[in-house]
């Protein structure tokens, strides 16, 4: 869909839209009603028991941890936590829900009225929007359907249809937001900023590669200056935030082409579709009552005291916000730069522990070297920064042989390379390798001395005002003295020696 394109449209129409965004918590060893283990993947249909197969007789038993997370969810996005909360049966018929029910949450959430401020843009257009958060709310998720032979293995056309109920029954929350989001760019943006929050607060891995983190979208659109909703339709199957933003910008489209022929926007449920880069119609929406919910007759209410809330608010950690907040103004770097490190758990983790052996002021080239080498080496390898055999401290000594002279910021880059593919210490490698600078200023000046003297024409150039041929004169004496002299004292010796021929 071509930028132009949606910009034109949204120049006269409004796009409303709310997501629903599912997400496993991976983190829990065990499923919302039974003890069976929670894991991705693996041989089907081997991580399964009575209660999770639905079997007659076999009775629910709520996974405490699990309840726990869905509430810390809820406190780290600012959301009233209910006092009295109950599970529903909603039920439903499809291959992958072995029960024909799942056992969800209805009209009694265990968190409503919330909201999460979202950073969408950069620079100069850079702005922040408020999304609000209707609920989150904890049931079991279903189990996987595999769909054999026919076009690229669609359900339409199919050979056949394979079920594996491995993934049946473990927690899931679904976070509902609010009709806030104006654009398929601040959709995206939410979706990587809820993922950023619910990382830091470990329930859960997030991967929508593996399917613990599922966006569904509803989107309208409305006249500008108009008040009343546009007919919404649903957009399922986005498995990125690319796909997030791409299924949204073309349904925007598609919406405003029906109403600019004459046609009328259905109430449904769409495909996207990633290779047409397409939505296509799937079935009509389904409204609550098609559910037919009602309480869930195996378990007790829950009961929720304000001790026990405020034990779990406790438990919260510096949120990614907040984090980026504290490197600007306690450690003085720049907001792309908090953002990026704040963002990801495992990296700010990792420099916030090199900051601590390089010390505060050194805040700014660790946070270099941790987005730049770092983050290019862990590009290129495919690991985690955990197993990359490089430490915080490892590059912390990095950092301070840089900034107190004893090697060139060129030289580091060799140091680091060396570094992630032995595991040595920077240190040692330097003295193996005799990488160590020349500092001092007798020894420079000599060689300094010998240069000039070595080539009179370009002094004179120099003197007659052709003042670029200092780094020249450094690159001599650099090369003279095998690139181990410190280049910042080459240049003030060179300066000073050309002056006082200049005089």
């Amino acid at each position: 869909m071509a930028k132009d394109r949606l910009a034109e449209v949204l120049e006269r129409y409004e796009a409303v839209i709310g997501l629903e965004i599912h997400t496993e918590l991976t983190s829990l060893r065990s499923k919302m009603f039974c003890g069976c283990p929670v894991a991705f993947g693996g041989e089907p249909n081997t991580r399964v028991c009575p209660v999770c197969l639905g079997m007659p007789g076999a009775l629910p038993v709520p996974n405490e941890a699990a309840v726990e997370a869905t509430v810390l969810a809820g406190l780290a996005l600012e959301c009233e936590i209910a006092r009295f909360s109950q599970f529903h049966r909603k039920n439903y018929f499809y291959p992958d829900m072995p029960k024909n029910y799942q056992i969800s949450q209805y009209d009694l959430p265990f968190c409503k009225n919330g909201h999460l401020d979202v950073e969408v843009g950069e620079g100069a257009s850079a702005y922040v929007t408020r999304v609000g958060i209707t609920r989150i709310h904890l049931e079991e998720d279903t189990g996987k359907m595999i769909h054999v032979g026919g076009a690229e293995g669609r359900i339409a056309g199919a050979d056949y249809s394979l079920v594996d109920f491995n993934r049946a029954g473990t927690p899931l929350i679904e976070l509902v937001t609010e009709p806030d989001i104006r654009t398929p760019e601040e959709a995206r943006r939410f979706a990587q900023t809820l993922r950023t929050v619910f990382l830091a607060l470990g329930i859960s891995d997030c991967s929508m590669e593996e399917g613990s983190m599922r966006v569904d979208a509803n989107v309208s659109i409305r006249p500008r200056g108009a008040t009343e909703f546009g007919t919404k339709a649903e957009v399922k199957n986005m498995n990125s935030f690319k796909a997030l933003h791409d299924a949204l910008a073309y349904e925007i489209v598609r919406q405003a082409d029906l109403l600019d022929s004459g046609g009328r926007v259905v109430q449904e449920t769409r495909h996207w579709d990633a290779a047409a880069k397409r939505t296509s119609g799937l079935r009509s929406k389904e409204e609550a009552h098609d559910y037919r919910y009602f309480p869930e007759p195996d378990m007790v209410p829950f009961e929720f005291t304000d001790e026990w809330i405020a034990s779990v608010k406790a438990k919260l950690p510096e949120l990614p916000a907040a984090r980026r907040e504290r490197y600007a103004a306690e450690l003085g770097l720049p907001k792309q730069d908090a953002r990026l490190i704040a963002d990801d758990v495992a990296l700010s983790r990792f420099f916030e522990q090199a900051v601590s052996v390089a010390g505060a002021d050194r805040a700014k080239p660790v946070a270099n070297w941790v987005l730049g080498e770092l983050s290019a080496h862990l590009n290129a390898t495919g690991l985690a920064v955990e197993e990359c055999g490089i430490l915080p401290e490892m590059l912390a000594e990095l950092v301070v042989l840089i900034e107190d002279g004893t090697i060139s910021g060129k030289q580091g880059k060799d140091v680091f390379a060396e570094m992630a593919q032995t595991g040595e210490r920077p240190g040692a490698v330097v003295e193996r390798r005799g990488m160590r600078q020349v500092s001092d200023t007798d020894a420079i000046e000599a060689v300094a001395r010998r240069v000039l003297d070595a080539h009179p024409d370009e002094v004179a150039s120099y003197r007659g005002g052709k003042s670029g041929l200092i780094g020249w004169f450094v690159g001599q004496v650099m090369r003279e003295m095998r690139g181990q002299a410190n280049p910042a004292v080459v240049n003030d010796v060179l300066r000073a020696l050309l002056d006082q021929q200049d005089r």
